[in-house]
């Protein structure tokens, strides 16, 4: 299956290594709320680095003696990476002290907890608001005239909002076992396993991915047209487009208003215009033993905003007149937004992490 999808800007011709130390890919969780302090529910704030978010969550029931069932979080987030994010632990009627939870990791992995707090809701995924990102990328090769203007490119154009090459799994081994699980089809209406729902992620999430490399290709990635839906920039408000007004061209251009395009599901059609469905079916025409295999599973309705908007984008090179040269970043990024996918359109990079992560567990 194939995962070359076309870029906006051209194809970077600077290289630069990533992750040469964790610490060079920052993450941080934006709840976009405060815990209210009380209730059932306690909310730790934790950094940790060289730690999978999954193995942490464990790590916390077994520390507080409850049932890893009772452990929940918003977001999952890169083990080659130092990030910070909420966990939830249904604790009633007992406090926990969380002193102690840094031991017992191995040389490489650090936990440290930041903030301990009560809330009267329960975690759950995707209820944080944006991620934070502070990136370094090292040993640059190339023209850094060029890398200044795609800098700012991307700043004020965005780029797709392609999920990153994480989803799919090393070497696409999430595709290759989507694949082949979507052929046999589902066995009963038991709930799926974690595996399961890893693999038909994967593949929803390519055939999003290959319907918006072909509208890129024909330049309509970035564009509105009558009966598509729309979603405001930093919202989850969408609607249909009744017509093309010069304040819907103008609010288009300039980020503020974003074209959706829906994902695989029964019915998935009216989720946007005749033109764009259309686009869409033929992009995925190859495929139609994937697409049946996701419509036999009665997903629920979803879709996808195809231009991601980076948030208080800044940068900075270090080194600029003397090798090797360095890009320091920062910026924001809805939940569910990859920063792969920013920096792809930026510079190629060499993720010089010892283990390449398992993308199964990369959610955001």
């Amino acid at each position: 299956m194939n995962t070359d999808w076309h870029y906006a800007w051209t194809k970077p011709t600077l290289t630069g290594n990533l992750k040469t130390t964790p610490q060079d890919f920052y993450v941080e969780e934006v709840l976009g709320f405060e815990p209210d302090g009380q209730g059932e529910f306690v909310f730790v704030f934790i950094e940790k680095v060289g730690v999978n978010t999954d193995y942490l969550a464990k790590r916390l029931a077994s520390y507080a003696d409850i049932d890893p069932v009772k452990v929940t979080y918003s977001g999952v987030k890169d083990r080659h990476a130092c990030t910070r994010q909420w966990f939830c632990l249904h604790l009633l009627g007992r406090d926990v002290d969380f002193a102690d939870l840094m031991y017992g990791f191995r040389d490489d992995e650090h936990v440290r907890v930041l903030k301990v707090t009560r809330h009267s809701k329960k975690l759950r995924i995707g209820s944080h608001r944006e991620n934070r990102f502070i990136i370094r990328i090292r040993s640059l090769q190339g023209d850094l005239i060029e890398l200044e203007n795609r800098l700012s490119l991307v700043k004020m154009a965005g780029v797709p909002n392609y999920y990153g090459a994480q989803r799919f799994g090393i070497n696409g081994n999430n595709l290759e076992n989507g694949a082949r699980w979507l052929e046999h089809g589902r066995k009963g209406k038991k709930r799926l396993s974690k595996t399961e729902s890893f693999w038909l992620s994967a593949m929803r999430s390519w055939c999003f991915n290959q319907a918006l490399s072909d509208q890129l290709a024909n330049g309509s990635w970035n564009r509105v047209f009558i009966g598509d839906i729309a979603q405001e920039t930093n919202s989850s408000v969408q609607f249909r487009i009744k017509s093309l007004s010069p304040g819907l061209m103008l609010r288009q251009m300039t980020m503020k208003v974003q074209p959706v395009l829906p994902l695989i599901s029964q019915g998935w059609q009216d989720g946007t215009s005749d033109k764009r469905a259309f686009m869409i079916t033929q992009s995925l025409a190859s495929n139609e033993d994937v697409v049946e295999g996701l419509l036999n599973l009665g997903l629920s309705r979803d879709s996808r905003v195809s231009r991601l908007s980076p948030n208080n984008m800044e940068w900075e090179l270090i080194h600029k007149n003397s090798a090797p040269s360095e890009l320091l970043m920062q910026f924001s990024l809805p939940k569910g937004a990859f920063a792969t996918s920013v920096l792809r359109e930026i510079v190629a990079v060499n993720d010089c992490s010892v283990e390449k992560h398992d993308a199964s567990f990369d959610f955001k």
